[in-house]
């Protein structure tokens, strides 16, 4: 039997491709020198480090004409993508530092993604180590460029996306990851209006939009643009084969990343002119990435239908992870008490996105979870036509704390009571200590004990690990305490 190959990474580009700063090259060398010296030296900087037509392996480049920006909400626009570039002047988004003089723009976005923000740097982390293991332990003898390059393409979907080539302009950099337009969409046509005082009147009545930039002040437009890499959607998808090669599993809740997230705009701001932002984002979190999760299982059923060959069903990253990946011991909770009325021993579907949205989806909902738990092998065809009829209700955030049916739907639980207690901050009530403590107590409760990558409860009575009814009662014990400071 051949040896599988080894992947060895995307190649390190050369340096002759760059090309000379003649014709265009020397207009645009002769505008930057207009500019403040600092925001110079960061555009040189980032500039020489990479040139927009260097030369990549034969891999790589079918990789990078691939699409695989198609279905983002700035792919869906028809208007062309001018790069992260395009706003890099000091005038515009290329400050070093925060510019307190303007009530909207911080003047230094740019530079803060660069240098802060993760998603810059999405194309490098198809460099390093894990990204290189996870690929080579993809890899089949029989791969040929085509379907090594098909593979890239998915990962180039969320962590390096390719609008369509008649899309992009020329000052477009293939490998700027996520960057300003893949979230504000292409800004051919607002690039220009958008830094005029007219602007803030064409948002506000709604035309922006034709321009074809993305309003991500809207609490729903920001969750669905989150949910489509986050969750995943149709053609870029982290499934269980990804995920058995090193991927970490996809189990994103918005508020979460959100307070993460290095902010490039007004967050104190945003907070202090809306006190419910946290519970609007919550919300939108949860209808959003139902929504996506629904789309991708809809996608992933109608492939199985129509291409048996090539497709994998069901998908187990669509299932509770734990429910297979647990010690094997007896008697054991799972055996007398079930949360499931499939299968024995078939695994909980949809216990992530779908923890909180149960009871307010009310039978919308439940068929499709009966119907993906009916058996190891559910009708795709039956479950395609359900996932179709799916309309998810936007859930309350304060709803009542059961149970945990399994560590997803226990940690889905603790992140709800986190965002009800920043709304409490937001609103004015002072910190409490008692809170606080509660709230660390939980997350010490459903961290992964270090080194592993997976939960440290077991639900086994008598066991050292945390219990489920000990997480039910913290759960329980927190949600009371916020009731009485929200009284107070």
């Amino acid at each position: 039997m051949p040896s599988r190959p080894k992947y060895d990474g995307l190649p390190r580009p050369s340096r002759q491709a760059c090309r000379s700063s003649t014709g265009s090259e020397a207009r645009r060398t002769s505008w930057i020198v207009g500019l403040v010296i600092p925001s110079v030296l960061v555009f040189l900087l980032a500039n020489s480090s990479t040139c927009a037509d260097e030369r990549a392996d034969p891999v790589e480049q079918l990789a990078l004409t691939a699409d695989s920006a198609n279905g983002l909400f700035a792919a869906r626009q028809p208007q062309k993508f001018l790069g992260a570039r395009s706003c890099a002047a000091s005038a515009c988004h290329g400050g070093i530092d925060p510019d307190p003089r303007f009530p909207l723009s911080r003047r230094h976005e740019y530079v803060h993604w660069l240098d802060k923000d993760p998603h810059s740097r999405g194309y490098q982390t198809l460099q390093n180590g894990l990204s290189k293991a996870i690929l080579g332990r993809l890899a089949r003898p029989t791969d040929d460029d085509a379907t090594r390059a098909k593979r890239l393409a998915n990962c180039f979907g969320c962590h390096n996306p390719q609008p369509d080539r008649s899309k992009q302009e020329t000052t477009f950099y293939v490998r700027d990851a996520v960057s300003c337009e893949i979230c504000h969409g292409p800004a051919q046509q607002w690039i220009g209006p958008h830094v005029t005082q007219s602007w803030a009147g064409i948002k506000q009545a709604g035309d922006a939009s034709a321009l074809g930039f993305i309003n991500t002040e809207d609490i729903t437009i920001r969750a669905q643009t989150c949910a489509a890499c986050h969750v995943g959607s149709p053609g870029r998808e982290v499934n269980h084969d990804l995920i058995a090669a090193g991927h970490p599993v996809l189990k994103f809740e918005l508020t979460a990343y959100h307070a993460m997230l290095p902010k490039h705009w007004r967050d104190r701001e945003e907070r202090k002119s809306n006190p419910k932002l946290e519970i609007e984002l919550w919300r939108a979190g949860q209808i959003a990435c139902g929504a996506a999760a629904i789309d991708l299982l809809k996608w992933r059923a109608e492939r199985a239908a129509n291409e048996p060959a090539e497709a994998v069903w069901p998908e187990f990253a669509e299932y509770d992870c734990f429910a297979c990946h647990h010690d094997l011991v007896h008697p054991s909770w799972r055996q007398q008490i079930s949360t499931s009325k499939g299968v024995l021993g078939m695994p909980a579907w949809g216990s992530w996105y779908f923890s909180r949205l149960k009871d307010s989806a009310g039978e919308s909902l439940q068929p499709l979870a009966v119907q993906m738990q009916r058996g190891f092998r559910p009708d795709p065809k039956l479950v395609a036509e359900i996932a179709s009829a799916v309309r998810l209700v936007t859930p309350e955030l304060d709803a009542a704390i059961g149970l945990p049916a399994n560590w997803d739907d226990a940690t889905q639980q603790y992140l709800a009571l986190v965002a009800a207690e920043q709304t409490q901050r937001d609103a004015g009530k002072p910190s409490d200590d008692e809170v606080t403590s509660r709230i660390a107590t939980l997350r010490e409760q459903l961290a992964f004990p270090r080194g592993q990558d997976s939960p440290r409860w077991r639900f086994e009575p008598g066991d050292a690990s945390v219990t489920r009814d000990q997480v039910h009662r913290s759960l329980l014990d927190l949600m009371q305490q916020l009731q009485r400071r929200k009284e107070n």
